[in-house]
């Protein structure tokens, strides 16, 4: 019933079509946000004389952007990879999981802008808080998408695992979670705000295995149940 009523809220036209769409134009918006991080990395001009000497020093002087690019190009990858994990499991749309995936983007286009504070002014406390609220933000949002299209089986196939929306659910706010907690250290230590976002991907992973392991257990529940009646498992 609930499936019935989201397709009548469904923008006309082809749904399969509608959802190529908007993966095709986030994925351009992700792809240019990345192009735009290695454009802010510009190679220092010094004279000819002093490049010898100079250049060490002046590359040396980089490393806050070259950190900051790395890190904000494994955020844009990794929801990449989220945003792409989402679309497999979402079958359907209105114009509330499109408002939700452009304000998703919105956070991304934004990402290359607090990049260069970051790179240019590690050492400030404002930088630091800034970057950290951005992919705060960036992942809640993506967290929001997620649980609009999978909440009661909203916009995700019927049949999908419930254990496995759950599971997805926690991995998604624990990025966001992480980077909010990092903004009261940034205000008195900027080097453990940054090595608390360097540690959370670390911790991203534990936490997404623990969510898988819990959701097989049921399974390996019910297939032990199930044979020791001598009955088989339904597949999915």
């Amino acid at each position: 019933m609930s499936s019935t009523g989201q397709q009548d809220q469904m923008p006309p036209g082809n749904p399969e079509l509608g959802l190529e769409r908007i993966i095709f134009f986030s994925d351009a918006v992700m792809a240019i946000a990345i192009t735009l991080l290695a454009v802010e990395i510009q190679v220092p001009e010094i004279p000819r004389q002093l490049a010898a000497t100079e250049l060490p020093r002046q590359l040396l002087s980089m490393v806050p952007k070259f950190t900051s690019f790395v890190l904000s190009f494994a955020i844009i990858g990794i929801y990449w990879l989220a945003h792409h994990r989402y679309y497999r499991y979402i079958v359907r749309y209105d114009t509330r999981l499109i408002l939700l995936n452009l304000l998703f983007l919105f956070f991304i286009a934004i990402l290359p802008f607090v990049t260069s504070v970051l790179g240019t002014y590690a050492y400030l406390p404002l930088a630091n808080t800034a970057y950290a609220s951005t992919v705060a933000a960036l992942g809640l949002t993506a967290a929001a998408l997620w649980w609009y299209a999978s909440y009661s089986h909203r916009l995700v196939d019927e049949r999908l695992d419930p254990h496995l929306i759950r599971a997805t659910s926690i991995r998604a706010l624990t990025g966001p979670v992480i980077f909010l907690l990092s903004i009261p250290f940034a205000l008195f230590s900027t080097l453990l705000a940054q090595i608390i976002w360097d540690l959370s991907p670390i911790a991203i992973v534990l936490l997404a295995r623990r969510a898988i392991d819990r959701r097989a257990s049921p399974h390996r529940t019910d297939a032990s149940t199930a044979n020791a009646e001598g009955e088989h498992p339904q597949s999915a």
